[in-house]
């Protein structure tokens, strides 16, 4: 009877010991929907749709005032932001924002996308007047994608560094988004790494966070259909260069376009379980990106993408780290007191072998958010195909 009050005593002890910390469960990313639920499919049931697949912002463009109405009346009832949309946003902007801007549904307001630098003024003048009477909600402008870095004569500036400066300078938005569908048949289109880190470096410059695309779509012949892994790809190299909010293009499936979360006939496809996948990965490690401050981001392999820096020094908790294959986006992120080092592969098709061992302090961070030590895995791993790896270490101060 002794040894089995002893064991009884020593089991829930044991268990104790075994018990994971956890990321902060309070952090949220935000998650766009663009081309979300159109106007004649606005209801409650679609809007939780939406909801399950990870969404927490959706953004349609919608025929009047009073649609748009409705779509934000239906998000409140399930907590769901929206970013508004419609004609009288422009033609009668004041009288529309006074309708919506008290609506606790309401995240902000759209004006355009992909705006060149003579749209810039117009803009600006807009987006001010919205600023001025509504301080809580911001304006969101979609900027154009930067496939040729120094060749911008058709965004009418020097560079696209200078196109991001300018945007900013004359269109007072309270966040930035970036714009780029790297995924391609034949590969990652050669100059996206180059334009995230730009993009990446200009927001925090001008102190301003930004968000980026993920493609949920095939628009044309030279997209695949989205899989998980390009998908962890490009959500989580944003992550990766500071991203502090994402977005999916499109949501809806129109005509033209070759595979949506939901299709034609307005049923689920397999994108849609999909995305629903990668967003609650993402969701899971929340405390790791949101309000993160970029220590570094650099790259290793044989060859790094164009524009980018190799990898030369690690932080103070790494003692050693390898990779073999194709290479690691490799960031270290400064979050309150703890810092985390995130390795991704960016291979598409194959896991990259790491090798990774540090000071006892070195924390692994898991996909569900749970924090386990680092010492008890092997110091050899693998990761996903377009997947990352994420450690945690205290902050020097």
């Amino acid at each position: 009877m002794k040894k089995i009050v002893l064991i009884s005593l020593w089991v829930p002890l044991f268990f104790t010991a075994l018990a994971q910390d956890r990321l902060p469960s309070d952090k949220e990313i935000p998650i766009m929907a663009w081309s979300g639920i159109p106007a004649a499919e606005t209801n409650l049931e679609r809007f939780k749709e939406l909801k399950e697949m990870g969404i927490t912002i959706n953004l349609a463009n919608y025929p009047d005032a009073e649609s748009m109405q409705k779509a934000l009346d239906i998000a409140r009832l399930i907590d769901m932001k929206m970013v508004s949309s419609c004609p009288e946003l422009k033609s009668d902007w004041e009288k529309t924002v006074k309708k919506f801007m008290n609506h606790p549904a309401l995240a902000g307001y759209f004006l355009k996308d992909e705006p060149i630098r003579k749209d810039f003024p117009e803009l600006g003048e807009w987006a001010k007047k919205i600023v001025d009477l509504d301080t809580q909600h911001f304006c969101f402008v979609n900027l154009i994608a930067s496939i040729h870095p120094t060749n911008t004569e058709a965004l009418g500036t020097s560079s696209y560094a200078d196109y991001v400066r300018t945007f900013a300078k004359e269109v007072p938005t309270q966040l930035l988004s970036y714009d780029f569908y790297p995924v391609l048949n034949d590969g990652v289109h050669e100059r996206w790494y180059e334009g995230l880190e730009i993009f990446s470096a200009e927001a925090q410059k001008l102190n301003k966070p930004f968000w980026a695309f993920a493609l949920a779509s095939s628009y044309n012949d030279l997209h695949p259909e989205p899989t998980i892994p390009a998908l962890r790809l490009q959500l989580f190299s944003n992550l990766a260069y500071g991203a502090q909010g994402l977005e999916y293009w499109s949501y809806w499936m129109s005509q033209g376009l070759r595979s949506a979360p939901i299709g034609l006939n307005g049923k689920r496809t397999v994108v849609y379980d999909r995305i629903k996948t990668v967003n609650k990965e993402i969701q899971n490690l929340a405390g790791v990106f949101v309000g993160s401050k970029i220590v570094s981001v650099k790259h290793n392999g044989t060859v790094i993408p164009r524009g980018t820096t190799r990898l030369s020094t690690l932080p103070w908790a790494i003692k050693v780290f390898e990779t073999e294959g194709y290479g690691a986006l490799v960031s270290t992120l400064e979050n309150g007191e703890n810092t985390f080092f995130v390795v991704l592969n960016r291979d598409l098709e194959k896991r990259m072998s790491l090798i990774i061992y540090g000071e006892e302090s070195l924390k692994r961070v898991l996909k569900d958010g749970s924090i386990v030590k680092a010492g008890i895995y092997d110091s050899k791993t693998e990761i996903e195909p377009g997947d990352v790896a994420v450690y945690m270490f205290p902050t020097k101060k």
